[in-house]
């Protein structure tokens, strides 16, 4: 029985013939009829009705039971339904997308079980469990990793009334808290957050990216070009002898080394697409995927020109959501239009096939359910942007696996050297990073990234504070990374050495020079917290403005010099090539004739600024000032 039924029945003392004709999911044909996918007793569990996510591989979508132990197949079955149907106490049942994952995590216990012997969970001993356990540990998984493992065993526990099968009591209190202690520090749990992109290679992959976008035209064109002489010819020719007479030769004529060379390059401008996309919106790998005809569309907001992405999520429910976006991924976007034009092609002309022979077969038919399914699919992807040629001639959603793989050849390709291997997720914490830099004015080298993100900003915050369905946990990350770029901040500017600048930045140099870290705090971390709490680090580009409601009102902005004394700045050496600037654009004003008396006493004001900063910074040599 699926979840979606209207009923909720506990099959456990059932006999064994009425269970396993128990419906675990369904769908709707084109007409209205409800066609069953799978039952409790098949071996294999399809749950592609319930699954519309995006960017996901087939095996994601089944739990096939030939995969389990035999002895322990009625016991994974029985688990696996009762997450499914019932909540936990005081909790709430498993959403269906993720029982096929979830089988995984609980096959690989059902496993190591069969291999000492043990048939099912009844027969385990809380011996058995504390070795478990400990296998993962041996083998390196990371302590979150152990977690999810043991609170699916737990699960099994909690849902006992509704299983033949289960821990007992004494097993199941060595997957207890108590019994296990902390599975992971929260400081040591910091460390291992999704691995960030290392800005100079964000920087070449994007503007790699973009060179391939520009090129995009060209390449999409003769690729058109192509197709279209093939479709000529192909009554006369046959695919291969075209493909030497006439493909290749052209391919060679656009600058490529031969067609296979032509066909990376097409994959390229799918990848560099997803680069800029990622990027430069911070979105996961399956609301990229959902990302359809038209997603991106722009709007003038009080004179402003802002860009959305539209799309959908699946990872807190299901429904659309839009993200802020650089006028670069509206331009992404219709070049992946065209990308997928031929790939969309075929799936309307699939759609249209499988619907005619839905409704060519009698009511009954079970082969009905499997074009019921091939439908839905079709569906799902006849307008989406991210779409793949399978070797069998059938276009799907990009699968993430497909574009990480596709993402490390991207980068082989245009020659970056990476320090690790790519994947999706990497870019949403990059993104955050990015923008909190941007924000803070730090000088990065993502110079063409810098010049798309027009509304890189704290106007960025506050647009997705302000909106209800926006990418909320997006603007945790933000938050985040934000609290961690100031605490590193600030920890630098508590150094001994720190060479600061700036009224603020004076009094913490002298703070540092006489106080030690008081005893009460239990770390340098829980200090560096109370010294920042309550400040709000705001970012010039030529200082750090920590100013609350006393300040000038945003004119250091524009006039980098009244930041030299303000008792609200700090400058650091991050700055010092700024005031190394702004010092020599005093001086070439100063050796100006027609400025007059009031622009060089400016001048000499703000390069006696000027000094006093760098003074602050560093030891300089003496230089003439011009009288």
């Amino acid at each position: 029985m699926s979840k979606n039924s209207a009923t909720t029945i506990n099959i456990r003392a059932l006999p064994t013939a009425v269970r396993n004709a128990f419906v675990i999911t369904y769908l709707p044909g084109p007409d209205g009829s409800k066609h069953t996918v799978s039952k409790y007793g098949d071996m294999i569990w399809d749950f592609r009705p319930l699954f519309p996510h995006a960017a996901r591989g087939k095996a994601d979508k089944f739990i096939l039971w030939e995969r389990a132990p035999a002895s322990w197949r009625a016991s994974l079955k029985g688990a696996l339904h009762a997450f499914m149907m019932f909540a936990r106490p005081g909790g709430i049942s498993l959403e269906p997308a993720t029982l096929p994952k979830r089988f995984v995590t609980l096959n690989a216990f059902a496993k190591w079980c069969d291999a000492q012997g043990i048939g099912n969970f009844a027969s385990v001993s809380p011996f058995d469990v504390v070795r478990y356990i400990e296998k993962l540990r041996s083998e390196g998984n990371y302590d979150r990793t152990i977690g999810n493992h043991v609170s699916l065993l737990r699960r099994v526990y909690e849902m006992r009334e509704y299983l033949n099968d289960c821990f007992s009591a004494q097993a199941a209190r060595e997957l207890s808290s108590k019994a296990l202690g902390p599975l992971w520090e929260p400081e040591a749990d910091e460390a291992r957050r999704t691995e960030l992109i290392p800005l100079p290679e964000a920087a070449a992959l994007f503007s790699a990216s973009l060179k391939v976008l520009e090129d995009a035209s060209r390449v999409l064109a003769l690729r058109d070009a192509l197709e279209d002489d093939w479709n000529a010819q192909q009554v006369e020719v046959g695919r291969q002898h075209w493909g030497a007479s006439v493909k290749h030769p052209e391919v060679r004529k656009a600058g490529f080394e031969d067609v296979y060379a032509f066909e990376s390059r097409l994959n390229d401008i799918r990848t560099a697409a997803y680069i800029v996309l990622a990027q430069s919106t911070g979105c996961r790998v399956h609301e990229l995927g959902d990302a359809r005809v038209g997603c991106v569309y722009d709007k003038v907001e009080d004179g402003i020109r802002y860009y959305w992405l539209k799309s959908s999520t699946r990872k807190i429910g299901d429904g659309p959501v839009k993200w802020l976006a650089p006028e670069v991924a509206q331009q992404a976007a219709k070049i992946l239009e065209w990308h997928s034009a031929p790939l969309r092609k075929i799936v309307c002309e699939q759609l249209k096939l499988s619907q005619a022979a839905y409704c060519a077969l009698p009511p009954h038919d079970e082969r009905r359910a499997e074009l019921a399914l091939e439908i839905l699919e079709l569906e799902r992807n006849v307008d989406r942007l991210f779409l793949s040629l399978t070797a069998g001639n059938q276009v799907s959603s990009t699968a993430t696996y497909a574009h990480n793989k596709q993402l490390n050849a991207f980068a082989k390709r245009m020659g970056i050297q990476l320090s690790s291997r790519l994947h999706t997720h990497r870019f949403r914490r990059t993104y955050a990073v990015i923008v909190v830099r941007l924000n803070k004015g730090v000088r990065v080298d993502l110079i063409t990234l810098r010049h798309h993100f027009k509304h890189s900003s704290l106007l960025m915050t506050e647009w997705y504070a302000g909106l209800s369905d926006a990418d909320l946990e997006l603007l945790e990350l933000l938050e985040e990374e934000n609290d961690i770029f100031d605490m590193a901040l600030v920890e630098d500017w508590l150094e001994p050495g720190a060479r600061l600048a700036g009224g603020l930045g004076a009094k913490i140099k002298a703070y540092a020079g006489k106080h030690h870290e008081p005893i009460v705090f239990k770390s340098r971390k829980e200090f560096l917290e109370v010294v920042r709490d309550g400040m709000k680090i705001r970012g010039t580009g030529h200082s750090w403005c920590l100013a609350e409601n006393d300040d000038c009102g945003g004119q250091g902005l524009f006039e980098a010099f009244r930041c030299g004394d303000c008792g609200n700045s700090v400058i650091d050496e991050n700055q010092l090539p700024i005031w190394e600037c702004i010092r020599a654009q005093q001086l070439e004003l100063l050796e100006m004739d027609d400025i007059g008396p009031g622009g060089r006493t400016k001048a000499l004001a703000a390069l006696k600024r000027a000094d006093a900063v760098l003074d602050g910074l560093l030891e300089p040599e003496s230089e003439e000032v011009p009288q």
